[in-house]
């Protein structure tokens, strides 16, 4: 069976529901990181904090971390190969790229609890191991836009595609909330993320090569 391609208009149009909420996400960030500081941002998120965010949260972050994303490659195995590469490659090239950024041109940059040390009290979620180093990008930020843009674009389920970008933005916000990154953190690691899937989701999806579209279950 011949897959069908489409172009990144198409693209765009079939996945509203993710973009237009990420575009909105990415103007209100925008305005944020412009008018403020990234210290005065941080300590405003922070300022907000509940017991019942602060375990909604500290779970909420995992749904962001490279486990899950393996996970869902190995299930859309046994769906299609083309859609189990997509995952996994968005999720490697994005990770890698956001890797290199942290420990090469950014290495220098601090995390909230360095940054705010002597100077600030924050506020920490229990339980949470709070990092120094190493915050431009966010690596959670960055997966987690990743594989849920992936699910977006492979799914037709409009409730879906909502979804998606409904658990990404949660997890960007987690890593704001449990003071482990920064807004600009956040939204650099979410670019990354997106930008990777949908050159990476094109690529794939224009190939023609007949075992993509077979699966573990389907092999015919």
């Amino acid at each position: 069976m011949q897959y069908k391609f489409i172009g990144v208009k198409a693209i765009i149009r079939a996945n509203l529901l993710f973009f237009i909420p990420y575009v909105l996400f990415l103007i209100a960030g925008g305005c944020m990181l412009i008018a403020n500081s990234k210290g005065n941002i941080h300590l405003e998120f922070n300022s907000f904090h509940d017991s019942f965010f602060d375990v909604f949260f500290y779970y909420a972050t995992f749904l962001g971390d490279g486990v899950i994303a393996v996970l869902a490659g190995l299930i859309l195995l046994t769906v299609r190969y083309r859609w189990a590469i997509v995952v996994g490659l968005s999720n490697i090239i994005s990770a890698v790229i956001t890797q290199t950024l942290k420990h090469t041109v950014f290495s220098d940059v601090v995390r909230p609890k360095k940054f705010f040390e002597g100077v600030h009290d924050l506020y920490f979620v229990p339980n949470v191991d709070n990092y120094l180093y190493n915050s431009f990008p966010s690596g959670h930020s960055t997966c987690a836009f990743a594989l849920y843009l992936s699910v977006a674009l492979i799914t037709k389920n409009k409730t879906l595609k909502l979804a998606c970008i409904l658990l990404a933005l949660v997890v960007g916000y987690s890593r704001i909330y449990l003071s482990q990154h920064f807004l600009e953190d956040v939204y650099a690691g979410s670019l990354i993320g997106v930008v990777t899937t949908l050159f990476v989701f094109f690529f794939i999806q224009r190939s023609q090569v007949a075992w993509l579209n077979r699966s573990l279950i389907n092999r015919k």
